[in-house]
């Protein structure tokens, strides 16, 4: 199979390991590639790449922007209103989103109980929304989106918030007591290259009893160092989802033992 990542900026991924990994212990011969496609010509050079893959996996800007191009979503994809998953199926392109799977196995590797609890995720993009389907899945009490720009947020995401009584605030709000137990962090703030920054003060992230940031690269961002309470970054959530890609494309099942190897391996 001819696979690959479509993103903006990819040079800092790590997902080519992981599949590589995957083909080498599963012994199957498949390559997968890191697609960067500019904004002002991804309109135009969708069509062409889509055409030539068997299956993609989307990142940061696209995983909202591809939709339209595809002929059918996937339950979870529908529900969240983000891909990052692309299959061809008897000819016909299908959007999935195996982030939802990848961050709810991250919260189960914190043990982190929802139900009842306050959350902040910091961010709306793509990412977000299986982050906050998760949470709402999971009876998360009140969830707390965090903008720089919480009047600018587009219509199609308030719709997606309102109907998950999430609250869309400012960073200002931050500052406020309140009995928060998660904090997600699903913005590319701190990610490589731009490391030893953190969209929040020390003292705030250091209140969370949990706290993941789905950045992978570096290890350990400056807010997982300011942080206090258990804490995961998002190698954990790269690998799973990755996994559950690869079994949709080969329509088979991965056995636990390879995924927990690769974990381990990423973790190195």
């Amino acid at each position: 199979m001819k696979l690959g990542l479509l993103g903006e900026v990819l040079g800092h991924s790590l997902s080519p390991v992981i599949h590589e990994k995957l083909f080498q212990k599963l012994g199957i011969s498949s390559t997968y590639e890191l697609i960067e496609i500019p904004g002002d010509t991804f309109q135009k050079d969708l069509p062409g790449l889509l055409g030539r893959y068997d299956g993609l996996n989307v990142t940061i800007p696209y995983k909202v922007d591809v939709i339209p191009f595809l002929d059918e979503l996937s339950k979870e994809a529908a529900t969240i209103g983000a891909v990052n998953t692309i299959a061809r199926k008897k000819g016909r392109l299908m959007g999935f989103n195996t982030d939802y799977m990848g961050f709810s196995r991250t919260l189960d590797r914190i043990d982190c109980r929802m139900e009842g609890k306050d959350a902040v995720v910091l961010g709306h993009g793509g990412a977000s929304r299986a982050i906050i389907q998760c949470l709402f899945d999971r009876k998360a009490g009140e969830i707390h989106v965090i903008s720089r720009h919480p009047n600018k947020v587009d219509e199609d995401f308030l719709s997606f918030a309102e109907k998950r009584n999430v609250k869309i605030e400012s960073y200002d709000s931050l500052q406020e007591k309140g009995d928060r137990y998660l904090l997600v962090n699903a913005t590319p703030v701190g990610m490589y290259p731009k490391t030893g920054v953190s969209p929040l003060p020390s003292d705030i992230a250091a209140v969370f009893p949990r706290v993941v940031d789905i950045i992978y690269n570096p290890a350990e961002t400056k807010l997982l160092h300011d942080a206090r309470g258990k804490c995961m970054n998002g190698m954990y959530m790269l690998v799973m989802q990755a996994m559950a890609a690869e079994e949709i494309w080969m329509d088979r099942d991965i056995p636990e033992k390879v995924i927990d190897e690769i974990v381990e391996e990423m973790a190195q």
